[in-house]
């Protein structure tokens, strides 16, 4: 049996797409500032809606005509016809949504081009004027501030280097390890000729001190090793300056008879015994072990790594058993007057010796660092550059903006005669819009305006910069 093709008529397929369109009215209309281009936008508005509306109807056809050809019942003889109808209903929906797809965009980038009426061709000529010719003159003060810059680091860093070379010199001249060592192994040596009788007298008796630190602060005993020796000799004059520090430090005759600790209860740290555990000179004890906090460590070690560094002898714990043969030591290197120990002056002089070589030592570690610290200092202002920083950008800038001024103002003009004839034919009834025209015309356009107040920006900017500088100072001494 032969079935009648009963298909929607395009007259009908448009009263079934009425509704649609009027739905999609009031969303479709894009909000755009009022300016010369709102009837282009109204037209494309229009016609976007159109394409959508043509597209609704082609979609609607192509249902039909698939529901026909899925029907088992449908005529051989009428299947080509329906097939060619449905292609040619899928090419126009797909053209149709296309269309309106780049109606869209034109849409959206117009509306971004804002109203500025300072740019036009002749202003946008204008501002390019002579950029190409700032930019020369930016790019050979740049080279100069360069060049200027490279000499001025190279100046520093031979300057740095000569005032290096002199206090290395003079360190080496001090040669602190050596002297101190010398000093420290002469005044254990009983058998120096031309020692006085007080220098000699500290040779005799030193030694025990030496012995006990030694026990007291477990410390391998190397007879035959000079530098250990040396730098024992260095703690035992220190233990015994603490053990007589009212009398060192000259405390004794600023306190009262009620204040004087007593001569029987010295100690290596320079406080009461009975107040060690109590005082800041030790953390805690292990029986008869006493683990010395870091100001206690700090009074032997810092004066032994001043001089010898890594290779110093390093103290922690104190060996209480030593105490009593720690205090006879120092007795026995003192003497009694007015029923009080004095103690031998001769050791706080070999002291003040090691002091003076070590204040020497810390002038020039002083010396060094300040001439670093100014170097450093100096360097990292010259790399900064200052404001000539922007020299650098600005000179660049002008440089390609200058390259791609004519690309621009070549494209500018032709943006706005398109959109002016594009603006012009929206009013006819058959007008076909060029949406890909007008996209890139509002995108040219809208980078033009953006360009034409960086050019001026950039080309005040380097009017600025050109204008005299001072130069780069030529002394870096500190």
């Amino acid at each position: 049996m032969k079935h009648k093709m009963i298909l929607p008529a395009p007259s009908l397929a448009v009263g079934m797409t009425a509704t649609l369109a009027l739905a999609l009215g009031s969303s479709l209309i894009l909000a755009a500032p009022d300016g010369k281009y709102q009837p282009l936008l109204d037209a494309l508005n229009q016609k976007k809606q159109h394409a959508l509306v043509e597209a609704e109807e082609a979609q609607l056809l192509i249902a039909g005509y698939q529901e026909f050809l899925a029907d088992p019942e449908l005529h051989t003889e009428e299947g080509p016809e329906l097939r060619r109808s449905l292609i040619k209903e899928r090419a126009r929906y797909k053209q149709r949504r296309a269309q309106a797809g780049s109606i869209q965009v034109a849409l959206q980038e117009l509306q971004r081009v804002p109203t500025d009426e300072h740019v036009t061709l002749s202003s946008l000529q204008g501002a390019y004027a002579d950029l190409n010719q700032l930019a020369a003159r930016g790019k050979a003060a740049w080279d100069e501030v360069l060049g200027n810059r490279e000499r001025f680091v190279k100046n520093l860093e031979r300057e740095h280097a000569e005032h290096m070379r002199n206090a290395q010199n003079a360190l080496n001249e001090l040669n602190v390890e050596e002297q101190a060592a010398q000093l420290l192994l002469n005044s254990i040596d009983p058998n120096l000729g031309g020692s006085s009788d007080g220098e000699f007298f500290v040779a005799l008796k030193l030694p025990a001190i030496k012995s006990a630190v030694e026990r007291g602060f477990r410390i391998t005993s190397s007879p035959k090793d000079p530098r250990r020796q040396a730098q024992t000799t260095l703690i035992a004059l220190i233990a015994y300056s603490q053990y007589f520090w009212d009398h060192y430090s000259g405390a004794r005759s600023l306190l009262t008879e009620g204040e004087l600790p007593s001569d029987r209860r010295r100690n290596i740290f320079g406080v009461p015994d009975g107040k060690v555990l109590t005082s800041d000179m030790v953390t805690h004890n292990n029986s008869h072990f006493y683990y010395l906090a870091p100001k206690a460590r700090e009074s032997f070690n810092a004066r032994l790594e001043m001089i010898w560094g890594k290779e110093a002898v390093s103290i922690t714990t104190w060996d209480q058993k030593y105490d009593e043969q720690f205090g006879r030591a120092c007795k026995g290197l003192a003497t009694v007057s007015d029923e009080h120990l004095v103690p031998n002056q001769q050791v706080f002089a070999l002291l003040e010796k090691i002091e003076l070589l070590l204040n020497e030592l810390d002038l020039v570690h002083k010396s060094i660092n300040h001439l670093d610290s100014s170097y450093q200092l100096q360097l990292a202002k010259a790399k900064q550059f200052g404001d000539e920083a922007r020299l650098s950008s600005a000179h660049y800038n002008a440089e390609i903006w200058s390259r791609e001024s004519k690309q621009l103002l070549r494209g500018f003009e032709k943006s706005t005669a398109l959109l002016s004839q594009q603006l012009q034919a929206s009013s006819e009834s058959d007008w076909i819009p060029n949406a890909r025209g007008i996209s890139g015309s509002a995108l040219i356009i809208a980078k033009a305006q953006k360009r034409f107040y960086a050019v001026r920006k950039v080309k005040s900017e380097l009017k600025k910069l050109l204008a005299p500088r001072d130069p780069l100072p030529t002394s870096t001494d500190p």
